[in-house]
């Protein structure tokens, strides 16, 4: 390997790696940066230089890492290696094993677990469908939780003298730095990504043939729209037709496949276009190809307005798994390819995939009508309950009760939460109150805790409905009586109904106990309360007690409280005290107590310290604490003391924090300041920043900067900036593009622009879309395209 160049980032990585070592805890590190930025290689080396003695293990894929876990392989003081986490976070697999590893992060320690991850890819694991439930939701909390994301910027440092010395000292780093230039993305090219990317752009027939650009472009396709492991051949070779023209469909020869594939998975020296792997567990022939990091990544970008043509929806119908085709079914559905998602879904639920019914007899309702909906549903409460959603959401609340009431029937405990919520809503007390009855006497009693809620502001009937929750058995009816009685006055009440609830078992209870009792005036009371709920682990009552503290201005009675709070593991305790003891003029104490809460991975306790300071106008301690916070992994604290910088006048500490913060991985701190600078009428500063962000990877700096300039009413130059974002992959650009053009009155711009849009799988430039439609000219024709549009969606072809 080449030598290895140190940047920001690998500090961070290996400090956390260090801490897990040292106070024998447990913790997941994830490396988030675009391709061939360095991510694994910063892995390797933190590893072998911090934890060199710890065994690394590596498992294949989701099901052997919760297969590991529950058969207790993984064991303390051991690295587990996650590189391209997403291949083990996907889909229903990859929900058994976050859920796993959750469990392994609980229960074992000292425990290092490493992962990198696409930026995209995170965006799409922790995304929300909006749906009726949350189809991953230990997924989205291991990835969205207490634990570090380390951003992996994809340019070597701004410092190039160490970049210089090793380049004399290696003759591919030397020529990779030549090739580079002024962008500095020398990692790219040692890899030879740059040169793979050129020879794809030159197009069909020129390095590469017309099936060989064909079968490279459905690989990535397939990627970039849901297929989460290596691409079948089988599907390669049904959907590869669909990117050649009829002549070279017609003169490929019989053998064009194999021929494509083989000279795909070979190199002359350089690197190989598709990766070839065998998904089957025995030995044999390659059954699966990926494409090249660095080249999926780059035509991902490029194609992200379009949709695939006909002959790749064809060819989706051959993905490997259930969450496969979900996947793509997903992906044609918000491009508007309606009759190509019911197939990938209807074969999806044929294997056996838990939620492709639901999104099925969604899409039906749409297409086919209510009675086609309904027929698909079936017995599965899962696609009654998303039926009622969609019902619901389209304002329709009747066909949305039969609905939930469908799903209640087929066992779905939560819809009648919500049948009881429609009756209330509607004025039909009575009628909630028979449905919430029904609930219970099947042993359900959300729906009467629901209704407690909703009537919260009439005492008598919130009390009646959290009387018939404790009926059921459950505690949490005592904490509704107890708001009930507080809200009434009655805090002696409030606090038998709350003790009630503590000997139900209701953790949450002993913290309602902590600020009655220091209501009443009895502080011994509450301090007794925070400690039994801190016995139960729940330190809830102290962070409470902390407030109220410092409320009454017991300043030092409320950092006893926070250090209660921090020593039972609230990180946010930390971050009060630091705050506290710098508000006191006490620097040492705060950024103490903030270096304690970066031991555990966390930075906020910096960054607020950052904030702080700057708002008080001590700028060298801003910075202090804005470096701090940035090394303990939040770049965003350079970001955000670049722009009060900005907004102090100094310019060039400004950008200084700004490529500080790129060092660090985001760009996003020169586009904050391109929009700052717009607003105050600084053209040139704000050209200047945006083409520094644009240059880091900001894809939707342009776009931001473009809905200033319209908002400023200069829509000449927002529009240049919409085009300057659609020329750099962001989708959102395209919206942009087509509102500002509809209000134009440039109709058909508007529309090309609103298709661009869906084909990239915007979810409201469908509606955008239509309604630009409905204004064109004849008005007769556009009603019925619309109205055929909007039941049968788009064409495959497009």
């Amino acid at each position: 390997m080449t030598e290895y160049l140190p940047r920001p980032h690998d500090e961070t990585l290996r400090q956390r790696l260090a801490g897990t070592a040292a106070t024998n805890d447990a913790g997941f590190v994830l490396l988030v940066g675009r391709s061939a930025s360095g991510k694994t290689r910063a892995v390797y080396e933190a590893v072998t230089t911090v934890l060199p003695d710890w065994p690394v293990v590596h498992p294949a894929d989701a099901d052997e890492l919760a297969a590991w876990v529950q058969a207790s392989h993984i064991g303390p003081r051991t690295v587990l290696w996650l590189d391209e986490a997403q291949r083990y976070l996907n889909g229903a697999p990859g929900e058994r094993a976050a859920k796993a590893l959750g469990r392994l992060l609980d229960q074992v320690t000292p425990l290092s677990v490493v992962g990198t991850m696409w930026p995209e890819h995170l965006r799409r694991l922790t995304e929300s469908r909006g749906d009726s439930g949350d189809e991953s939701p230990h997924t989205r909390a291991l990835l969205t939780g207490r634990h570090a994301m380390i951003t992996v910027p994809d340019t070597l440092s701004g410092d190039s003298s160490a970049v210089t010395v090793a380049a004399a000292r290696d003759p591919r780093l030397a020529a990779a730095v030549r090739a580079a230039g002024s962008g500095h993305r020398v990692l790219q090219h040692l890899t030879g990504g740059p040169e793979l990317v050129r020879r794809w752009e030159m197009g069909p027939d020129q390095w590469f043939t017309a099936p060989e650009h064909a079968v490279l472009t459905a690989a990535v396709e397939a990627r970039r729209l849901g297929h989460a492991s290596a691409v079948p051949a089988r599907l390669l070779m049904e959907a590869a037709a669909g990117f050649m023209d009829s002549t070279a469909r017609a003169t490929a020869g019989k053998e064009w496949f194999p021929a494509a594939i083989s000279a795909l998975t070979t190199t002359a020296g350089g690197p190989v276009p598709l990766i070839a792997e065998r998904y089957a567990r025995d030995v044999g022939d390659p059954d699966s190809y990926r494409p090249d990091d660095y080249l999926e990544q780059h035509i991902r970008r490029v194609r992200a307005h379009r949709a695939p043509p006909a002959g790749f929806w064809t060819g989706a119908a051959y993905a490997r798994t259930a969450d496969d085709l979900y996947a793509l079914g997903g992906a044609a559905e918000q491009r508007r390819r309606y009759g190509c998602a019911a197939e990938l879904y209807k074969n999806a639920v044929e294997k056996g995939h838990s939620w492709a019914r639901a999104s099925l007899t969604v899409l039906r309702e749409i297409t086919d009508g209510r009675s086609a909906a309904e027929e698909t549903a079936a017995t599965d409460p899962l696609a009654w309950a998303a039926l009622a959603v969609s019902r619901e959401r389209d304002g329709d609340d009747s066909a949305a009760y039969d609905a939930y009431r469908r799903a209640a029937e087929t066992g779905d405990v939560w819809a009648w939460s919500a049948m009881a919520r429609i009756r209330e809503e509607e004025g039909e007390p009575a009628a909630a109150d028979a449905v919430a009855a029904l609930a219970a006497a099947a042993g359900h009693a959300l729906a009467w805790r629901t209704l407690g809620r909703m009537r919260s502001s009439h005492g008598p009937a919130a009390a009646k409905a959290f009387d018939q929750v404790v009926s059921v058995g459950d505690g949490w009816g005592h904490m509704g009586l107890a708001q009930v009685a507080e809200r009434a006055g009655d805090l002696a009440e409030a606090v038998e109904h709350a003790s009630r609830a503590v000997d139900a078992g209701v953790t949450a209870a002993w913290a309602r106990l902590v600020r009655l009792h220091w209501s009443l005036g009895d502080h011994a009371s509450a301090v007794a309360a925070a400690t039994g709920g801190a016995d139960v682990g729940n330190p809830e009552g102290w962070s409470l007690l902390a407030q109220l503290r410092k409320e009454a201005e017991d300043l030092s009675g409320a950092a006893a409280a926070h250090r209660e709070a921090a020593a039972l593991g609230v990180g946010a305790a930390w971050r009060e005290l630091a705050l506290l003891a710098d508000s006191d003029g006490d620097s040492v104490a705060a950024e103490a107590a903030a270096a304690q809460l970066a031991r555990t991975g966390d930075a906020e306790a910096w960054t607020a310290l950052a904030e702080a300071r700057a708002e008080r106008g001590y700028a060298a301690g801003a910075a202090r604490a804005a470096a701090e916070a940035a090394r303990a992994g939040d770049v965003e604290a350079w970001i955000r003391l670049a722009r009060g910088r900005e907004g102090a006048g100094n310019a060039e500490g400004a950008e200084l924090a700004a490529d500080l913060a790129a060092e660090r991985g985001s760009p996003a701190a020169w586009a904050a300041l391109s929009r700052m600078r717009e607003r105050v009428g600084d053209r040139d500063g704000s050209r200047r920043a945006v083409l520094r962000a644009d240059a880091l990877g900001a894809f939707d700096a342009w776009t931001a900067l473009g809905r200033v300039r319209e908002e400023l009413g200069h829509t000449a130059s927002a529009e240049r900036a919409y085009i300057r974002g659609c020329k750099a992959g962001d989708t959102d650009a395209y919206a942009m593009l087509g509102a500002l053009y509809l209000e134009q009155g440039r109709l058909q711009e508007a529309c090309d622009a609103y298709r661009s849009a869906v084909d990239a799988g915007l979810p409201d430039a469908w509606g955008e879309l239509l309604s630009a439609l409905a204004v064109q000219a004849p008005r007769a024709t556009s009603a019925q395209t619309v109205n055929r549009l909007r039941t049968r969606g788009l064409p495959a072809d497009g």
